[in-house]
C-alpha cells in the first residue's frame, strides 16, 4: 500500500509531524529508482545511537554529498522526552525482543523514534580517566579511541557533553536544599565518614569548569553553585570541589530554583532538526532529499558476499519488503541496542566462518543497582534555613571506589531529594516532572513540611569477560523468521556459590561495598536524628522502619538489607559490551572481518564503567560518524597551481567551508549545497548569490556548470556593486521598471554585466522583445546587442555548444579592463570564445579600484531552473 502524501488522522490526533518527519520505505524506493542517488550510509535502529551518527553524517558532511536512510522497526510515537507530558504509563512501545531466564529482568526495547532516551533519567557521568584512576583500561580501550575522548581542546567527550547539555551547571536545580544537602554530603565524604567514597579532590573538575572556554571566576563559581552572593566566597578550590557533587545531568534549560525542566535530552527533536534541514535543502524532493527516516520497517538480517577472506554487506532484508540493496561505496550501521545488535550480527556473520563470529554476543555487562530512600526531619539538614517553605529538588551526584580482586572497581551514587512543602494534588504534578528518577515519584510524596525525602541510588560496574553473560541465538523462539536473542547474565545479587565464575564471586562484594556507602550517605544526610527508612509497597501502602536519633550504617542494614534492595538484573537498560572494540570491531565501530558494517552504541564497550551508557555512546557515535565522513567517497576539487606570477584560489570548492562565503539575496528561490555543488531552485522572481570575502577588479573567473532542462535559466554577474548598500542614483535611473524596492538583486543587473546561461536566449515581454536573440543566449554578455536585431553590435558574438542537460560545461570569464572575454567548452573539451565586449558605459562595472563598492561576484537563481556549478575559481595578478 503506497505511503499517504498527506498527514493521516486519528480518533485524537492528526499526525502531521510523523509525515512531515517520515518516509515510507516505498517513497524510498521510488526515491532512488526516479533519479535520486542510492544511499551511502543505512543506519538500522533509529533510537538513541543511530540517530547520533544520522544527525552528525547530515550536518557534518563538508561537500553535502552523501545519503542517510534510517530504518526504525517502531512508529513515530513521541516528538521529545516522555517527562514533558502528564503523569502516564508508559506508551505502547515496549517490546521484548529476546528471552531470558532472569526473573523481571531485560524489560527490552523501545520500538520507535528515539527509543530509550525519551524516557531515560537524564544522569550524564563521565567515564572517569586521570592518571591514578580510570574506567577506561588500557589493556581493553584502543589508545587511538581514549585520546579522541578525552582530548581537551575539542574531544568527543567534550563534543557529547555540549550536545546533549551536561556540559553546564544546573542552573534549575539550585536553592536552599540544594545547597544544604550538598554541604553536609560534602562534609560527610572529606571527613572520611562515608566509606568507598572517592575524596572530590582527586575528581576531575565539573564539565563547565573542564569545558570552559576561559578558566571561570570565583564569582562564576560561587553563581553555578548557587550560593548567596552577599557573603564571603570560599576558597577556589573548595568551590571547585564542592561543584564536583553537582548532578551531571542532559537538561537544556533554566527554570525556576527546583523545577526540573521540560526538555531533558533526547534524539527525536535532532531527528526533526535533520530531517527539516534536509526536506528544506531539496525543496522536499524526495529524489534529493539526504536523510529519510523510514518507521515500521523491521531489519530481519543482513545479506553478505565474501570477498578475499572479509564480508562485505550487499543488502538489507526487511520483514515483508523486497531486500535493500547497499552499493559497494555505502556503509551499515547496527544501532539497535546492546543485545539486538549483537543477535543481527550473529544472524548475520555469525555462520560466515570469519575469525571474529565466535566472539559476537560475549562479553555482556550490565549495571549493578541499588536504591535506598529514607526520610528525615528538615532539622537534619543542618544549614538548611527554618524560613524555607516552597517545594524544591535537589539532585548530587557522588562517585565510589573499591579494590576488588585487586582491581580498583568504581561506582556511583545518584541522590535524590525533595521536600518543604506539604505535597497536595498539585505539588505531586510538578514533583513529576521535577524528579531526575521517575520511579522515585512515589516515595517522594513521602516528603512534607516537616521532613525531607533523600532516594539513593547506587551503579556499580560488572567485571567483563565473564563467562556466565552473553548473547546467543535462541533455539527455541523466533521472531520475523529469525532467532530471537537469549540473553545470560550472571547475577551476583546473592552471595555466590561455588559454581559461580570469580567475576560473578568480585560481583557481589563490590556490591556490598556500594552499599556499604549507601547506608553511610543515609546516615549522613540524617545528621544524628531520627531517619525513616521507605521500603517500596508491595502493594499500595509504603512500609515505613523507623530508626532513633544516632542511628548507624549498621542498623540502616538491618532495617533494610543489602539484598532486598538490589534491582533485578538487566533492570537498569544499561546492557553494553556485546561487540567489543579490540575484538569484534575496531577503534571506529567497524567489524573487524566485514568491510562495510559499523556498530553504534554501548555494545562497543570494552567495559561498562558506572555512568549511564548515553554520553560515552554520543561520544563514540560522533566519532565513528566522522569517520564515514573521512573515508566516504567526496567530490574533491582538483588542487589549484599557480604560474606567471598569478594567484589562484576557490571561491567555491565544493565544501561548507567556502559555500559559506556566499550569500543569497533576492526572491524567494534558493540556493543549496549539494553533492559539493551550488544547485539553485528558482521560484518566483530571481534571486542572486554573491561572494562576500572579497571584490574582484581584473580577473579571470572559471567555473562549472549544468543545467537540468533545456528550458533552464541562470547567468553569472561579474563586477556588480554590494547590493546590501542603498543603490545610487545612477543605478535607480536604470530601474525603470522599479525592481529594487522589491528585489536588492537587481541592483547586479543595473550595476554591473551578466554572463547568460539561457539556449532559448528569451527576451522580455514587457518590453515586447523577441525571443532568439543572441544577446540573451548563452555564452554572451546578456543585453548587450550582439548584431542581431535592429541595435548597433557591441558585443562580438559566437554561438559555443548548444548545451545537454545534465552535462557539465565549462565557463572562463576575463576581465581585463575594461574588456570582458568569455569562453566556454563541455567538460574537458577545448575552450571557444563565445564573446569579446569591450564596456564603454561608465556607470556599469566600475572597477573597485574607481569605487571599492563595486567587483562583486554572482551566480542567477531564475524560476523555474535547476543549475549547477561547481569548482569556482579566480586567477588574479
Amino acid at each position: 500500500m503506497p505511503t499517504p502524501r498527506n498527514p493521516e488522522s486519528t480518533t485524537f490526533t492528526i499526525d502531521a509531524l510523523g509525515r512531515y518527519i517520515c518516509n515510507g520505505l516505498d517513497e524510498v524506493r521510488q526515491s532512488v529508482s526516479n533519479g535520486g542517488r542510492p544511499f551511502d550510509v543505512i543506519v538500522i535502529g533509529g533510537g538513541s545511537f543511530g540517530a547520533i551518527v544520522a544527525e552528525r553524517v547530515l550536518f557534518a558532511d563538508a561537500t553535502r554529498s552523501h545519503r542517510v536512510l534510517i530504518l526504525e522497526a517502531g512508529p513515530f510515537a513521541l516528538p521529545e522526552h516522555v517527562q514533558d507530558l502528564p503523569t502516564m504509563a508508559d506508551p505502547p512501545v515496549w517490546g521484548n525482543a529476546w528471552h531470558t531466564f532472569l526473573a523481571g529482568g531485560f524489560r527490552g526495547l523501545a520500538y520507535c523514534v528515539g527509543g530509550r532516551s525519551i524516557f531515560w533519567g537524564g544522569w550524564s557521568p563521565q567515564l572517569l580517566d586521570t592518571p591514578t584512576d580510570t574506567e577506561m583500561r588500557r589493556d581493553r580501550w584502543p589508545n587511538a579511541l581514549v585520546t579522541d575522548l578525552t582530548d581537551p581542546a575539542d574531544g568527543y567527550f567534550k563534543q557529547a557533553s555540549a550536545q546533549i547539555g551536561v556540559d553546564e551547571t544546573n542552573d534549575f536545580l539550585y536553592g536552599p536544599l540544594q545547597n544544604a544537602l550538598r554541604q553536609q554530603l560534602f562534609d560527610e565524604i572529606t571527613g572520611g565518614r562515608v566509606r568507598n567514597a572517592m575524596d572530590p579532590n582527586v575528581l576531575p573538575d565539573h564539565p563547565a569548569v573542564r569545558f570552559s572556554a576561559q578558566p571561570p571566576s570565583d564569582n562564576d563559581l560561587v553563581n553555578w553553585l548557587g550560593l548567596p552572593l552577599d557573603g564571603p566566597v570560599p576558597k577556589r578550590q573548595l568551590l571547585l570541589d564542592l561543584l564536583k557533587l553537582e548532578a551531571p545531568l542532559a537538561v537544556q534549560s533554566q527554570t525556576d530554583p527546583g523545577q526540573f525542566p521540560f526538555n531533558k535530552f533526547s534524539t527525536v527533536p535532532l531527528l526533526t532538526a535533520a530531517a527539516r534541514a534536509a526536506g528544506v535543502e531539496s525543496d522536499f524532493d524526495d529524489t534529493r532529499k539526504r536523510l529519510m527516516i523510514v518507521p515500521n520497517c523491521h531489519v530481519t538480517a543482513l545479506t553478505t558476499m565474501n570477498e578475499g577472506g572479509a564480508l562485505r554487506v550487499t543488502g538489507v532484508q526487511v520483514s515483508g519488503q523486497p531486500e535493500i540493496p547497499v552499493g559497494r561505496d555505502a556503509v551499515v550501521v547496527l544501532a539497535l541496542g546492546t543485545i539486538e545488535n549483537a543477535r543481527l550480527a550473529l544472524v548475520s556473520f555469525g555462520q560466515s566462518g570469519v575469525p571474529t563470529a565466535a566472539e559476537m554476543g560475549k562479553n555482556l555487562m550490565a549495571h549493578m543497582r541499588s536504591n535506598l530512600t529514607v526520610r528525615v526531619r528538615r532539622e537534619s539538614l543542618k544549614s538548611l534555613a527554618p524560613n524555607i517553605r516552597a517545594l524544591q529538588v535537589g539532585a548530587l551526584f557522588v562517585k565510589g571506589k573499591a579494590t576488588i580482586g585487586g582491581r580498583p572497581r568504581y561506582f556511583h551514587l545518584q541522590i535524590t531529594a525533595s521536600g518543604l512543602s506539604p505535597i497536595g494534588t498539585n505539588s505531586e504534578a510538578e514533583l513529576f516532572r521535577k524528579v531526575p528518577d521517575l520511579e522515585h515519584v512515589t516515595a517522594m510524596r513521602e516528603a512534607d513540611d516537616s521532613h525531607v525525602v533523600v532516594t539513593i541510588r547506587g551503579i556499580a560496574e560488572m567485571e567483563p569477560d565473564n563467562p556466565e553473560s552473553a548473547v546467543y541465538l535462541s533455539t527455541t523462539q523466533q521472531d520475523y523468521g529469525q532467532p530471537k536473542a537469549f540473553v545470560a547474565l550472571a547475577d551476583p545479587r546473592d552471595v555466590p556459590p561455588a559454581s559461580a565464575s570469580q567475576q560473578t564471586k568480585n560481583d557481589h562484594d563490590f556490591w556490598e561495598a556500594m552499599d556499604t556507602a549507601i547506608d553511610d550517605v543515609a546516615v549522613a544526610v540524617a545528621g544524628g536524628r531520627e531517619l525513616t527508612i521507605l521500603i517500596p509497597p508491595q502493594g499500595e501502602v509504603t512500609e515505613t522502619v523507623k530508626l532513633a536519633a544516632g542511628a548507624t550504617s549498621s542498623d540502616v542494614a538491618g532495617a533494610f538489607s543489602h539484598r532486598a534492595r538490589r534491582d533485578g538484573m538487566g533492570t537498569t537498560h544499561h546492557e553494553a559490551g556485546t561487540l567489543r572494540m579490540g575484538t569484534v570491531t575496531n577503534d571506529v565501530g567497524r567489524f573487524n572481518d566485514v568491510v562495510n558494517a559499523f556498530v553504534a552504541g554501548p555494545a562497543l564497550f570494552p567495559t561498562v564503567g558506572s555512568p549511564n551508557p548515553m554520553l560515552t555512546g554520543v561520544a563514540v557515535a560522533r566519532r565513528t560518524a566522522d569517520h564515514l565522513l573521512n573515508t566516504l567517497p567526496h567530490p574533491v576539487a582538483p588542487a589549484l597551481s599557480s604560474t606567471g606570477g598569478a594567484t589562484r584560489q576557490y571561491l567555491f570548492d565544493g565544501t561548507s567551508r567556502t559555500f559559506d562565503r556566499w550569500r543569497r539575496i533576492g526572491g524567494g528561490t534558493t540556493f543549496t549545497l549539494i553533492d559539493g555543488q551550488i544547485v539553485t531552485l528558482g521560484q518566483g522572481d530571481f534571486s542572486l548569490l554573491y561572494y562576500t570575502l572579497g571584490t574582484f577588479e581584473n580577473f579571470v573567473l572559471r567555473l562549472k556548470f549544468m543545467v537540468s532542462n533545456v528550458n533552464d535559466n541562470s547567468g553569472v554577474f561579474v563586477r556588480f556593486r554590494d547590493p546590501l548598500l542603498r543603490p545610487t542614483a545612477a543605478i535607480l535611473a536604470r530601474d525603470t521598471f522599479q525592481n529594487i524596492p522589491s528585489n536588492k538583486a537587481w541592483i547586479a543587473v543595473y550595476s554591473g554585466f551578466e554572463v547568460q546561461i539561457d539556449d532559448q536566449a528569451r527576451g522580455d515581454s514587457r518590453i515586447n522583445e523577441s525571443n532568439g536573440l543572441n544577446k540573451n543566449r548563452t555564452g554572451a554578455i546578456y543585453k548587450v546587442p550582439a548584431g542581431d536585431g535592429a541595435e548597433p553590435k557591441t558585443q562580438d558574438y559566437s554561438r559555443g555548444p548548444i548545451l545537454q542537460p545534465w552535462q557539465w560545461y565549462q565557463y572562463e570569464i576575463a576581465v581585463q579592463s575594461n574588456v570582458y572575454t568569455v569562453k566556454l567548452a563541455p567538460e574537458g573539451g577545448p575552450l571557444v570564445q563565445t564573446t569579446s565586449f569591450k564596456n564603454l558605459d561608465a556607470g556599469r562595472g566600475i572597477p573597485r579600484s574607481q569605487d571599492p563598492t563595486y567587483g562583486h561576484i554572482g551566480l542567477q537563481s531564475y524560476s523555474g531552473s535547476r543549475v549547477a556549478f561547481r569548482e569556482i575559481s579566480i586567477e588574479t595578478r
